[in-house]
């Protein structure tokens, strides 16, 4: 203990003058330098009132044994001790400062009109401090105040003869600490010419209720103690985490050293600035257990071994306490590696008996029913937990729960023990401390350093008025479930030929997510009953998808009817307001463009007629017999309901009109007919571009401005982000900081800037490097936010940690070259490190999530890898993996984040045993949104992707072929009642009920297909918003046989064969098909 003890308590001190306590101003100290030190007078004469309204209180009064005067006093310094006295502590109280080689004796005449006297010996400012408050001291007293100045050469027995003449004359019983009655040569001097210790009454009870209560001022100097403990709490365990995780053999005294000097110097280390390193201290040595050797007690010293964690289960035990302006705070907890059930359920039941011991910390109740209370709620969870039957943990709990706190760490009159009579009053501080040892972990060896365990759970407590919860001061969170650490789970990869992942699907998880258990098709642990369960949860989920479908899309039908959507806005552009702005036509009469107006102005009955070239939906030119013919086709309704033409607004605003739906002109001159298109294109192109952009940026919700953060700042460095910002120039690294509301990506420019506010971001994704190239965060919006000229969604983070290309030159490499060995280590290091990195900054900003907004939910969730699978998202293969929320593809870009909220059903399509690979439709809940397909799924992957879906209660169907799936769900929104009748999403079952099994050339996907009266509008449905480009890329060919897809029924594979036989029959007579293309292209011109 005195290795740790000479950076004690009074390391900051001159020997020779008297501690401060508390931080000065500079006008403060031009004063003391001026005047000499000076007292807080408020706060000097409230105590003095509070110290004698105590005492001749007739409850407290056999507190100080009846004494009529009462001695206090305290010796030099000494810096090689680390010691709590009552004296010293009742100084600082009432005085702001520790008087050393200073007695003090209060007289008390109780109800006499200034009979009370204050005497002091002491010398130079200690005198002068005491002098200067004589007005406030005597009218607090009630009496009168007299110093007896020492010289400073001599030893003062002048002033101890004055001082017990008067003791002697005007009382009759003294009061002491019986323990510091040899504290300091005057002390000393006093005792001896009084008659020695046995003429004092012990008063040590009395000064400790005097000392018990806070007030604001005291609280303010505790909040400071308590946020400097929080914070060496949150360093000592990132520096136990990082020893567990870089496997670093780093012992208890090491690391005991580490966090006491952080708790020295808070705003070097712990970013404290407003806290001085003059004012901090700590109330004892840090205390770091593990490997089966666990003391509980404060005054316990770290040992020289090293921090065990290797061997599992193990358990690493963290106690600290530190000082600020000589008021203490502490903190203790505990943290589980690989724990068992068993010790888990001992850690849960010592978490409810602590709860249970805040509880009982009320006004008028005793400290031993506090004890009473937590001993009672372990012996109930030995009743309730049969894995705690047999561990008898009420008798293995300490002798106290904790102690009173304040300017010393303890107090024996205020011990949480189950003796202790002690009443609790409002306005005091606890240490509540549950501890329960000698623990054993019957699953580990008998030698094993993890047989034996102790659990040790400590907060300081504010005790409040009766029928208000009791205030938690340190707030470091000692949930179960973040306090245990999972370090020996299988990181190792997959084999090349996929045999590991076929046979090992782990058990995968998130905090507040999901827990799968899911297994490949070929593995025979998959039982009938598992594939009941999961039939009987789908066919549950069936009727209430159909229900919340019907609902919703009623709803949004309701909302177009009444004019509350709508996206086309053509119907708002203009071309002409007046037929006099109408350019007067030439003499023949052509097609013309006013790209001034933005208007192709069209011959129709001999007059030129104008049409705003938002209109127009396409335009095409073909060549047939020596001449040119120009198709414009435009914007028309797609069908009769409101909700079909949700997308065109004209044809909700003027349902009775007529639209015309497409136009034909021939030209002789095919180099005119060229130029007519290609301008008409070039025009709508530009119009459509510059709408788009701004109809982009209207829909950009304003975010809120990012507020820096003043102190300390978390950053990560070195990362790139996509999407980037484009421009000319080579790419370099940015740095992500972490503020107060928001994060800021600042690039290698000046102009290379980009907010996320938190507010914003709905899911975020920390994704380590498994099989991947690099270590990303991921961020998916809200709101999308402009990144350069581009608006987007999601915004990723990432470094690159192996390198993305090998050289190819033919070279051989040998597995035994030291270059090639030093060369994986130097990756391997690298990886670990930046995923440290990563870890760690996604650490510290759920923090701030969690302290400044816990209303929001968020957290970093991460990938299930071991349920990952390959597949088509886009255009090429990807690894799109699972996590407890979505479905993600965060490697290639653009990414793939699929929310299961945003889910409708998904409809498994190609699955059959003799096929290798099958495609996922995902339908979402939002049907104007496109279907996006997953295609060359592996049908291994199939069980895999079932499981998790239902345990996300998303609704799944398997069918044998793909479909068309937008003019269904077109069909779906016109006539919703059709299709609830028609059973819902039910056409996609593909397992016939046992009615339809006899019922021969029954197709299950032809139960709900597009009804008739929308053939007409088929070929239309292609494209839901006016602005799709796709539409200009059309050739000339797709466009001269438009009628004939117009009038062509979405068909299953069936029907396809049929129309393809009847074709085969019709093509032997080619005379009679020759006359019907004849017929059909006059039809046409």
């Amino acid at each position: 203990l005195l290795s740790f003890a000479t950076r004690s308590l009074h390391r900051e001190r001159d020997k020779s003058t008297f501690g401060r306590i508390y931080t000065m101003s500079s006008n403060e100290q031009q004063k003391k330098s001026e005047k000499g030190p000076s007292v807080d007078l408020d706060a000097c004469g409230s105590r003095l009132k509070s110290l004698y309204t105590i005492w001749n209180s007739n409850e407290n009064h056999q507190l100080f044994n009846d004494a009529d005067a009462l001695l206090i006093g305290s010796g030099a310094n000494k810096e090689e001790e680390l010691r709590y006295l009552k004296a010293v502590s009742l100084q600082i109280w009432l005085f702001s400062y520790e008087l050393p080689d200073t007695v003090i004796a209060f007289i008390n005449k109780g109800g006499e009109t200034n009979g009370n006297e204050m005497h002091a010996i002491a010398s130079g400012k200690k005198a002068k401090l005491l002098e200067n408050a004589r007005e406030t001291i005597e009218r607090a007293i009630g009496g009168t105040l007299r110093v007896h100045s020492k010289p400073k050469h001599e030893d003062g027995s002048q002033q101890v003869d004055a001082l017990v003449t008067i003791l002697k004359e005007k009382c009759t019983k003294i009061g002491a600490c019986s323990k510091e009655l040899n504290e300091g040569n005057l002390m000393q001097t006093t005792v001896e010419k009084l008659g020695g210790k046995e003429q004092f009454a012990d008063a040590t009870s009395g000064i400790a209720c005097v000392l018990s209560k806070k007030d604001q001022k005291e609280m303010k100097f505790v909040d400071d103690a308590v946020k400097l403990c929080s914070e060496a709490m949150k360093f000592a365990v990132s520096e136990v985490e990082n020893a567990i995780e870089d496997e670093l053999k780093i012992s208890h005294v090491k690391l005991s050293e580490k966090t006491e000097d952080a708790i020295l110097a808070p705003g070097k280390t712990l970013g404290l600035k407003d806290i001085s390193h003059e004012d901090v201290d700590i109330c004892y040595p840090p205390i770091f257990q593990s490997g089966g050797e666990y003391d509980l007690k404060y005054n316990a010293v770290c040992s020289e071994k090293k921090l065990h964690f290797g061997s599992t289960p193990a358990v690493i035990h963290v106690s600290l306490g530190a000082r600020h302006t000589q008021y203490c705070a502490n903190i203790g907890r505990t943290y589980l590696i690989d724990p068992t059930e068993t010790q888990e359920a001992v850690y849960e039941a010592c978490l409810k008996a602590q709860d249970a011991a805040v509880e009982a910390l009320k006004p008028g109740k005793l400290c031993k029913d506090v004890y009473a209370a937590a001993q009672k709620a372990l012996e109930e969870a030995e009743k309730e937990n049969e894995k705690l039957k047999d561990m008898n943990l009420s008798s293995k709990l300490n002798k106290n729960v904790g102690s009173i706190l304040g300017l010393e760490f303890k107090d024996a009159f205020y011990m949480l023990s189950g003796k202790c009579e002690s009443a609790i009053e409002e306005g005091m501080i606890f240490n509540v401390a549950l501890g329960v040892n000698g623990l054993e972990e019957t699953s580990a060896d008998e030698k094993s350093k993890s047989r034996h365990y102790a659990i040790m759970i400590a907060d300081s407590v504010q005790v409040t008025a009766d029928g208000i919860a009791n205030k938690e001061l340190t707030k470091n969170t000692k949930k179960l479930s973040d306090v245990s650490y999972a370090v020996n789970e299988s990181d190792e990869e997959d084999d090349d030929d996929g045999a590991e992942e076929d046979k090992d699907i782990a058990n995968t998880g998130a905090r507040g997510g999901v827990i799968l258990d899911a297994k490949t098709r070929g593995d025979e642990a998959v039982t009938a009953k598992a594939e009941a369960d999961r039939q009987r949860k789908q066919k549950a989920l069936a009727d209430k998808k159909n229900a919340e479908t019907y609902d919703r899309l009623m709803n949004a039908q309701n909302d177009v009817e009444k004019g509350g959507k709508g996206a086309g806005a053509s119907a708002d552009f203009v071309a002409y307001k007046s037929v006099t702005d109408v350019p007067a036509p030439r003499k023949e009469l052509v097609i013309a463009v006013d790209n001034d107006r933005e208007a192709v102005l069209l011959p129709v009955c001999g007059m030129l007629v104008p049409f705003h070239v938002l209109a127009i939906k396409s335009c095409s030119v073909s060549q047939d017999a020596g001449a040119s013919f120009i198709r414009i086709n435009f914007q028309v309704p797609m069908g009769a309901s409101a909700a079909a033409n949700a997308g065109y607004l004209p044809a909700i605003r003027f349902p009775n009109n007529i639209f015309l739906k497409e136009l034909s002109y021939r030209s002789s001159d095919p180099r005119h007919a060229n130029f007519v298109v290609n301008e008409i294109k070039t025009l709508r192109r530009n119009v459509v571009a510059r709408e788009t952009e701004r109809a982009e940026r209207a829909t950009l919700v304003r975010q809120a401005k990012l507020q820096l953060t003043s102190g300390r700042v978390h950053r990560l460095t070195g990362l790139w982000m996509l999407p980037t910002f484009g421009g000319r120039g080579g790419r370099k690294a940015g740095t992500l900081e972490a503020h107060a509301n928001g994060l800021r990506y600042i690039g290698a420019k000046m102009d290379e800037q980009v907010d996320i506010m938190y507010e914003n971001i709905r899911s975020c994704f920390f994704q380590p490097a498994k099989k991947e190239v690099k270590t990303l965060i991921h961020f998916h919006l809200k709101d999308p936010i402009m990144i350069g000229k581009k608006k987007t969604h999601d915004v990723q983070f990432y470094q690159e940690v192996i390198e993305a290309t090998e050289n190819l030159d033919g070279s051989r490499k040998n597995m035994y070259d030291p270059d090639e060995i030093e060369e994986e280590q130097r990756e391997r290091e690298r990886q670990k490190r930046v995923q440290k990195e990563f870890a760690q900054f996604c650490k510290r900003v759920q923090e701030i999530w969690e302290k400044d907004f816990p209303n929001m939910g968020l957290e970093f969730d991460s990938p299930y890898h071991d349920l990952a699978f390959d597949g088509v998202a886009y255009k090429s293969t990807a690894r799109i993996v699972p996590t407890a929320s979505c479905l993600v593809e965060l490697i290639e870009f653009p990414p793939l984040v699929i929310h299961a909220k945003d889910i409708e059903i998904v409809n498994l399509e190609r699955v059959g045993y003799h096929l290798k690979n099958f495609d996922m439709a995902i339908i979402f809940k939002d049907f104007n949104k496109d279907v996006h397909r997953i295609d060359q799924i592996p049908s291994k992957n199939l069980d895999n992707i079932k499981q998790w879906l239902t345990t996300l209660e998303v609704k799944y169907y398997e069918g044998k072929a793909n479909l068309n799936w937008k003019p269904l769900l077109r069909q779906i929104k016109e006539d919703p009642e059709s299709w609830l009748e028609a059973g819902g999403w039910e056409f996609l079952n593909n397992e016939p009920s046992s009615d339809e099994e006899d019922a021969e050339g029954s197709d299950p996907e032809s139960e709900f297909e597009p009804s008739s009266d929308e053939d007409e509008s088929e070929s239309e449905s292609e494209s839901e918003s006016m602005y799709d480009e796709d539409d200009e890329d059309e050739d000339a060919s797709a466009d001269e046989d438009d009628d004939d897809d117009d009038d062509e029924e979405v068909l299953d594979w069936d029907e396809m064969e049929e129309k393809a036989r009847k074709e085969d029959e019709e093509a032997s007579d080619e005379d009679r098909r020759g006359d019907k293309r004849k017929k059909k292209s006059s039809k046409h011109r």
